[in-house]
Formats: C-alpha cells, structure tokens, sequence
C-alpha cells in the first residue's frame, strides 16, 4: 500500500532586520520566532524588505552598493540553522531586487502563509504584505507608539490600519498601575519573547563570579515629553542612578556596552564597575551565548519610558539568561503581574533592592540557578508564548484540530446569515460560537462612565456574539452591561446569570414575562448609573474604539448619535465588503482611521445602537411603552429628540455589524410583524398628526447604476403602456418609466408603499391576484429583492415558467396564466 500523502506543514514569515543590526542580541530574538514556529509545526521564513541601508555591515565611507553584503550575512546565519532556502532579502533601499528567494517565489509565499508577523513593526506594510488579514504587527518597545495614537499622530494609525492584529511586550498595559494609553482603536494583545531553553541549556557552572549585562549606553534619540515631563529612552541615565552598588555588593558588576564614550568608562571604572567593549564578541552568536553561559547572573536596568509607564516591558536578553540559568536581577517595570519574582528573577527599585537580591542569590547560588531554568521554560518556551500567540490570532497548532477563537472569536467565523425571518446563521458559525470558553473572569469592576443597555429574547447564540464582543472588544471609557431579560425560555437567562456571576460589569434585570422592547429599555435606562447611555441590540457586534468613538460625537455636539452599519434600512446603512468577524474588525479599524471625526444629520436613529447623553435623556424622556413590543418606538424617539432641539448624527466612522431581525425576524411567519408595524404606523400618525415616512437610503453609486439598469431593462423588454408591478421598498425612482404603467409591490389603496414587506408567502400571493384584477400584468424583482422567491412560500411556484427577462440588474416575470416571452 501507497503511504499517505504528507500533508504540506502551514507556512509563517517572521519580517525582520537583521542586516540592518547584525548583533548576536538581534538575530536570536528572529532566530527564536522561527525556530520556536518550526518547533510548532510551521514552516517558518525570514523576509527582509524594510528598506533600510544595511550601513553596519558596510566600511567606514563606503557608498557602495552593500545589499550583496546584506544577503551573505543572512544566507550564512539561515544555513547554520536549517532555513538555507526559506530567506528572502528584498534591496529595497537601492534598485529592489531579491536575493535568496526569486521575486515569485515569494510573491506566492505571501500570498499563502497562515502568518506574517512584523517584529518591531520595523517593514512597512506594503500591499504585498496587507492583502489579507494575516499581517500581524509586534512591538517590543512600547510607549512611543501608545503616545503617538493617544495624541492622534496619523502617520502612526496609517501605519497599523493595514495589520490584522496588535500585540506588545507591554504586559502590564491596561492595568490599573499602568500609565500607558490605551488605544480605542487598536486592541493590542499581550506577548513577550520566546526563547528556545534547549539553545541555551548549560551544565557548566559560572566561570566567574561577576553579574554582566549587553547593551547600549547612550541612545539619547527617543525621549518623550508627556504633560511637562521627559521619559528618557538611554539606559545610562538609569545605570547613573546605580553607580554606588558596587560599593554596597561588592566589586561584581560587569557591563557588555555599545555606544559609549572614555568619559563613561571612566565614570563607571571609578565607582568599581567593569567596562568591557560589546562588539569585542556580540557579532558571534556563539560567542555572545558563552558570554552570558559565564555569568553568575545578569544585573542590568530599563529604559525610565518602561520605569515610570509602569509598562510591564521585560528584556529577550534578560530571557536568555534565564534560558542559560542565570538568574535576572532588573529594574521594575510592572512585570511582576505576568512573571513570578523572587526566586530566579528579582525585580528592584533602588540600589537597596538590588544589592538585597545579590545577597539572596549569594546564599543559594545553585537553586536561583536552577529556578532561573524553571522560570524560563515556563514562561519563554515557544510552546508557551507563540502557543498563546497563535490562539488569541484563532490559528491552530500543526497536528491540533479545530480553530481556536479570538477576539473573542475565531477571525474566520462567517456572518453572513443563511436565511432571513427569522435569521439564522451557517452551522458552522453556531459551532464556532458554543466552542467559545467563556470570558475571562472580571472580579472588580470600576464606577461606570457609560451604561449599555441590551434586550434580550430568545436569542441566545446573537446575545452571546453580542455581549462577549462588547466585554471583549470595549477598552473605555469605564462601562456597566445592563441586560434585561423579557422572559426567555431557550437557555438565555441561565446564560446570563452565569456570565454576571463571572463579570462585575455584567448586571441582569430578570422579567417574568415579555414586556416589549420599549419597557425593557426604560428598565435599562432606570437602572443606569453612568453619564453615557447605550441601547444597543443583541444582534450586534461591535469592534475595538466603538463606544469611545461614539462619545467623541456626543464631545462634538451631538445630542444623539449612533454608528453605521451593514444592516438597517436607513441612512446609517452603507457597503460592506467582510463576510467573516475578523475581516469586520479590520474594515471597522480602516473606517474609523479614514472617517475620523465624520458624521451626517440623519432624520431617525434606530435603536439597534443609539448613545446620548444622561442629560439628554432627562429631556427627551423614556421611550413610549405604548408601542407594545416594538415597532417605530424609536422613530417616535427621534421625533420627541428633534422637537426638543436636540441633533441626531450618525457617526460615519463608528461601524457596528447588526445581524438584523434576530429577535423580530420570528413574527414574520405567521403575519405577526405586519399586524405590529400597521398598528405601530397607525398610532405612530395619530400621535403626531402626520403621515409616517418610511426610510430612506443613502445613495452609492452602485445603487443608482442599479436604478438606471432596472429602468432601462424595463424599456427594452416590456411592451410600451404594460402594467408593471415593482418590488420596490419604497423607492419612487425605480417606478419612473414613462414608457410604462409601474405599481409598487406591495401597495396600499392609494398607490403608496405601506412601509413593509408581507408578513407571508400568502399574503403575497393575495396581493398578486388583486393586482392581476386591477391589470398588473408583469412583476419585476431588482436584484436587491431576489430573496423573495426564496424566502416566501409559493412565489417561486407561482411564477415558474413565466420568466421573461433576467441580467444582473432584475428579474421580470408574466402574470399572465400562460406566459408568453415579450
């Protein structure tokens, strides 16, 4: 028997830099991911295409064309480890060509790896590399970056839109000692370097007794001023601090460093430090391993940027020499909410604290060594940190079934409904929601700035989407989750409960029967405590910046203010090009980058998601309970906020996926929505005096290109003077054929759209056979309205071989008993 075919391993590019700073410290953080993604069962590759002078490998005033240079120095580190044929070195910073791999080559290796992931965020991301949603930016220098986003440097949210996904070496951020911003509109994950422990494994004992460290000393280029105050970037001003520890521990402190001058080492050798040149072993990837392998530990410092932001930044060199066993004596960043300090790895504050440290691994040299191992094979080994990686990007580990969600569900989950009234989603996305663990526990949760208020009816699976997007996706401002329950009966109040108990921002308003969606909101309302209010739908999920993108219109002026959307039948309805939850998250990061601060007055906002302000509800009012379950209660709010001077905005760079109908879409059935709304309508005009106007549509050009081709099929393939009815929703523009008498369908006795499709399949065939009577004698269907033949019983059968004309604008059918073609 022929053995199984093997199947081809999922493809990962790690983008770096290393020609550009051939240093031992730099090309084993690259060689850590791809060895780490090989040992995971990846094919891993290194693409260099930043477009930067590789000027360390060139000779002093060398103008020369180096690139050769550049690839020989990554061809030869690649061969060493296995990957001679998996490099790419593009001389973008000259003429463009690629050295290593062939340009189609790796054309097509971009266009089939599962990962691309920018280290450093240091390649640009061209559209070679942006053209899916596997471009992954990764910092390993933090604050810079949350800086420039917080301020609204554009240069920088142009630079991150084209990425998929965020993370940083920040492990504290976002934590209440942190004082690192966080961005509303890039949701940066967590993550540190990995470290393969097995590179760097010794038996030997230290040669000596002295603690080193490898680095630079003066790097005085990347300060930041915040609020009066400079952070600093240089390590030298934190060593400055520290220049008496020898003199409280002892003569044992050895410093590896770059980018100094004699004046330094003579400052440092005065206070009994020693001063050795780094470049004298640290383009020797062996030699640098030796180095650390015979230290008795590594004392060293961080940047004051990662001190005082309390960022939780840890170093990848201090992580080889845990991998070494050696242990780690640094300054304090925060990391000790993610790492365990005190045996191995001690975290310190002044000079006190470190020479304390020195002392405890003094008395037990061989057990911090032994913890410092431990350390690092918990926390650094590749199957630990790119592990995690791969799971929060929803990509699975070669030889594990299934896709594992993030975000908090997997990017490739599809939404796009298979049916409508009711909707109901692929099986496949059901799947992918019940294999969702639930959310992260939250044990405290701060006093609320804005209160969300969502309905919920037996729809449990769009309420879980809903609700775990928010949690998942909601950084600030500080938030409560009001939900009110009316009555389910499929599993959502047990749902609900569970997660409350789980999350201190979940807060759940249990109803024993339904008491309609406006009574259900004013509950909600009643019970908010913060100063921005919500009402959003349960059929919704909303991406990361969504809640403070709508406070920052409320900030301009708006008394009302809700997003744009995929689904809603207004003007708040636009083109949408994602069918998957991660492509909605990137095309809602690229519209509030390109839409930031847009908004247009809108006539109505509906409530799938509406935000005001505490003081604008106090004028306004509760919503009118006396629109029962639902239906124009928030065309009725929209009215009452008009008539109260107040200004209603749809913020064109906020956009919140509605599935649409998810509760509602069960009434269409048994004609029970139609019922409502004509109730609803009814009182909606006694109330105000005037006739209710359905909703308009933004105009795109795809839509009016769509008008013209309907009306110019119409000319072409109807006789003149026919009578045509019109599936039209309204839109007067698609009956303006002179040519032709058209109807609306369905239509009310005075010609007019009544507002709504027909509840059923009956009620449309009804409607036909009265408007055959009256001298209809052909139907059209605009492309928009093809779902009719699906979606209501008996239509399709009613008009089968009676097809006149069909093209990619409309659908025209006789309703003549025996159809003759025209």
């Amino acid at each position: 028997m022929n053995a199984p075919a093997q199947q081809p391993r999922p493809k990962v590019v790690v983008l770096g830099m290393m020609s550009k700073m051939p240093v031992a410290g730099v090309v084993w953080q690259y060689l850590h991911y791809l060895l780490g993604f090989e040992r995971l069962g990846y094919e891993a590759y290194y693409v260099e295409a930043h477009g930067r002078t590789p000027s360390m490998l060139m000779e002093s005033g060398e103008t020369a064309d180096a690139s050769g240079r550049a690839a020989a120095f990554i061809a030869t580190i690649m061969r060493r480890y296995g990957l001679s044929d998996r490099w790419a070195y593009r001389a973008l910073h000259r003429d463009g060509r690629c050295f290593g791999m062939t340009e189609r080559r790796l054309e097509g290796l971009l266009g089939s790896a599962e990962l691309i992931l920018n280290i450093h965020g240091g390649t640009k991301p061209l559209p070679e590399l942006a053209a899916s949603d596997r471009l992954v930016y990764l910092e390993t220098d933090p604050v810079q970056l949350q800086l420039e986003l917080a301020e609204g440097y554009e240069a920088s949210y142009e630079f991150l839109e084209p990425h998929a996904a965020f993370f940083t070496f920040a492990e504290n951020i976002g934590q209440p000692d942190c004082r690192l911003p966080v961005s509303d509109r890039f949701r940066f994950q967590t993550t540190r370097q990995p470290v393969l422990p097995d590179l760097w494994e010794t038996a030997r004992p230290p040669v000596h007794d002295r603690f080193t460290t490898i680095g630079n000393w003066s790097q005085p280029w990347r300060d930041v001023a915040v609020d009066g105050s400079v952070y600093t970037w240089s390590k030298d001003q934190e060593f400055k601090k520290l220049l008496d520890l020898p003199a409280k521990a002892g003569p044992r402190f050895e410093l590896a460093l770059s980018s100094f001058e004699d004046a330094d080492r003579e400052l440092l050798e005065e206070r009994g430090w020693r001063v050795r040149r780094a470049m004298e072993f640290s383009t020797d990837l062996v030699a640098y391993r030796d180095y650390i392998a015979a230290s008795a530990g590594e004392f060293t410092v961080a940047k004051d940027q990662n001190i005082r932001f309390r960022t939780g930044w840890f170093s990848d060199r201090s992580a080889t020499y845990l991998a070494s066993g050696r242990p780690v004596i640094t300054q304090d960043t925060g990391f000790g909410r993610a790492l365990p300090v005190g045996e191995g790895l001690f975290a310190f504050a002044s000079e006190e604290e470190a020479a304390e440290a020195v002392a405890r691994i003094d008395a037990e040299p061989e057990r911090q060594r032994q913890a410092a191992r431990e350390l690092a094979l918990e926390y650094f080994a590749p199957e630990v940190v790119l592990g995690k990686l791969l799971e929060q990007l929803g990509m699975r580990v070669p030889g594990c079934s299934g896709e594992v969600p993030r975000g908090p569900f997997p990017y490739g989950m599809s939404l796009a409904p298979v049916s409508r009234r009711p909707t109901r989603l692929a099986p496949e996305t059901l799947a992918a929601i019940e294999a969702t663990p639930p959310p992260a526990a939250v044990g405290e949760a701060p006093e609320p700035r804005a209160s969300i208020v969502v309905i919920s009816f037996d729809s449990l699976l769009f309420t879980r989407l809903g609700l775990e997007s928010v949690l998942a996706n909601t950084e600030q401002p500080a938030f409560e989750l009001i939900v009110v329950d009316n009555a389910s009966g499929d599993g959502s109040r047990e749902y609900l409960e569970e997660l409350a108990g789980r999350d201190a921002r979940v807060r759940v308003l249990a109803n024993e029967e339904n008491a309609g969606f406006p009574a259900a909101c004013n509950q909600g309302l009643a019970a908010a405590r913060g100063e921005t209010l919500v009402l959003l739908n349960s059929d919704t999920i909303v991406a990361p910046g969504w809640l403070s993108g709508l406070e920052s219109h409320l900030d301009g002026g708006a008394g009302l203010v809700g997003p744009v959307t995929n689904r809603i039948g207004n003007e708040a309805e636009v083109p949408v090009a994602y069918e998957t939850y991660g492509n909605y998250l990137r095309e809602a990061a690229r519209r509030a980058t390109k839409r930031r601060g847009e908004a247009i007055e809108i006539p109505t906002l509906t409530m799938f998601c509406l935000a005001l302000r505490r003081a604008a509800w106090e004028t306004v009012g509760a919503l009118d309970e006396s629109f029962g379950v639902g239906t124009l209660e928030d065309d009725d709010y929209s009215q009452r906020a008009r008539h109260a001077g107040l200004q209603l905005r749809c913020a064109e760079d906020v956009l919140v996926h509605h599935f649409g109908e998810g509760s509602f879409g069960k009434l269409f059935g048994d004609g029970s929505y139609s019922r409502l709304l004509d109730r609803n309508r009814r009182q909606f005009e006694e109330k105000w005096g005037e006739p209710w106007q359905p909703y308009s549509r933004r105009e795109t050009p795809e839509y009016g290109e769509l008008i013209a081709d309907v009306r110019q099929t119409l000319r072409q393939t109807l006789p003149p003077d026919s009578t045509v009815l019109v599936v039209s929703k309204g839109d007067e523009r698609l009956l303006a054929v002179d040519e032709l008498r058209t109807w609306h369908f369905p239509r009310l006795s005075d010609g007019s759209w009544p507002g709504h499709h027909p509840a059923d399949g009956e009620e449309v065939l009804a409607g036909l056979e009265e408007l055959c009577a009256q001298g209809a004698e052909y139907i059209v269907f605009p492309a928009p309205m093809l779902w009719w033949l699906d979606f209501y019983d008996g239509l399709a059968g009613r008009l089968d071989g009676h097809a006149v004309h069909s093209n990619e604008a409309c659908a025209i059918y006789s309703l003549a008993p025996a159809a003759q073609p025209a």
